[in-house]
């Protein structure tokens, strides 16, 4: 679909899918979660150690040890390619993971893939910027 109003309207389904996301993550809403993963998600951060986990490391680790007391995005961007989306954004939060804070911004972009009618998040690579 090529018409602008079909782009507008994915591009605001998917900016209120990344809300909901980071929502769903901060009140560890699981059942949205499971629901709105690929089998296939990845998370990419880089980080010594934990480079990279699986859907099931990622679901696990965001259940116990992930608290999101607050977040927001500060820009958002959504390229939409029909049925595959790449959200780039620059995203802010007050978090810790267990013992270790993670408070800062990142850089973060998503790919999601609309299946049986809904989009599911495949991937996502962050990038923690420097804290000033």
């Amino acid at each position: 679909m090529n018409d602008g109003e079909g782009e507008a309207g994915r591009a605001e389904e998917l900016r209120g899918l990344e809300e909901r996301f980071m929502t769903a993550v901060a009140e560890r809403d699981l059942d949205f979660l499971e629901r709105h993963l690929g089998e296939e998600f990845k998370l990419i951060t880089g980080r010594s150690g934990n480079e990279t986990r699986d859907r099931a490391e990622w679901l696990e680790v965001t259940a116990t040890a992930y608290e999101i007391r607050s977040f927001r995005f500060d820009e958002l961007e959504v390229l939409d390619y029909g049925e595959v989306a790449v959200v780039r954004s620059r995203y802010s939060q007050e978090a810790t993971m267990g013992d270790a804070e993670r408070s800062q911004s990142y850089l973060m972009t998503d790919v999601w893939h609309r299946r049986d009618g809904a989009f599911r998040l495949v991937t996502r690579h962050i990038s923690p910027l420097p804290v000033v």
